[in-house]
């Protein structure tokens, strides 16, 4: 009976910890648009830059230890495995990007505008081959604005067993402008010495699937022990078309993400940036 109660009590603790964060992370969101309303930041770099500072506290009420390794970049392109609609925020949270996005993060309440404010370039998922001229178009002015450009050849979220096939539609902008491409891989873990009631980053940190966006992120709200561990890479520089450039890219990333597991299971060398930790 008494582990009984114990496990009440946890599943109490986690409901009111995804209570205050759900608050907490809404409100961000609105002072969010109101700062922006207030401002102006032109939708682009300027954006992208003006987002940043906002991602960074959103980190924080998520509850985030998030380290970073290697040489964050400045420009160019940047390709990562893909988990969940967190790894955006991780991301704007080290460094302004702009990022590319699938269309439908274009609706989403909130999240959906303030992405549009820092240049985001939507693509339709499946859309074909009549939509790589405006792909390009747009993939050509974000390289233009001096930001580096993030995107997530995967296509789709995955539940961190593997990194999937790259797609090869938008290594065409990458090769058809000369950009640089760089490599970054993300991978998030769970405090092994703190309960969490049986969550696991498969399940309740990565969304994916046919997973429903409001219950996942209120459940995910609820943990505790958050990490994010990201790693960027050297430039590709096999690059003799976007068969290539993909398949050698999708390699790196996929050494570098099973890496980040290897010490991510072993603990090994944890330390977080104290700018980005957040604990509620």
């Amino acid at each position: 009976m008494r582990g009984a109660e114990v496990n009440v009590a946890i599943a109490v603790w986690r409901f009111l910890r995804s209570g205050l964060r759900s608050f907490l992370f809404v409100g961000l969101l609105v002072a969010a648009v109101v700062d922006c309303w207030m401002r102006r930041p032109r939708v682009g770099a300027e954006g992208a830059v003006w987002i940043h500072g906002w991602c960074r506290r959103i980190v924080r009420v998520l509850g985030f230890e998030c380290m970073v390794e290697g040489a964050v970049p400045s420009g160019g392109a940047v390709v990562s495995n893909h988990l969940s609609y967190l790894d955006i925020l991780l991301y704007s949270s080290v460094q302004p990007f702009v990022m590319v996005a699938k269309k439908e993060v274009r609706g989403w309440p909130l999240l959906g505008w303030l992405t549009a404010q820092a240049g985001t370039v939507y693509v339709e998922r499946g859309g074909g081959p009549k939509t790589y001229p405006a792909v390009n178009a747009a993939m050509a002015e974000a390289y233009r604005s001096g930001l580096p450009v993030l995107f997530f050849p995967e296509g789709t979220t995955t539940d961190g067993a593997e990194v999937l096939p790259f797609r090869r539609g938008l290594f065409h902008s990458v090769l058809n402008g000369g950009v640089a491409l760089r490599v970054a891989a993300l991978r998030y873990s769970l405090d092994p010495h703190v309960v969490n009631a049986g969550a696991t980053v498969g399940e309740d940190v990565c969304w994916w699937g046919d997973m429903e966006f409001g219950s996942h992120m209120f459940k995910f709200l609820g943990l505790r022990g958050l990490r994010a561990k990201i790693r960027f890479g050297e430039e590709i520089v096999e690059r003799g078309d976007r068969f290539v450039l993909s398949e050698t890219a999708q390699g790196v990333v996929a050494e570098m993400y099973e890496g980040l597991g290897l010490e991510a299971g072993a603990n090994v060398g944890w330390e977080h940036d104290s700018e980005l930790v957040g604990a509620l």
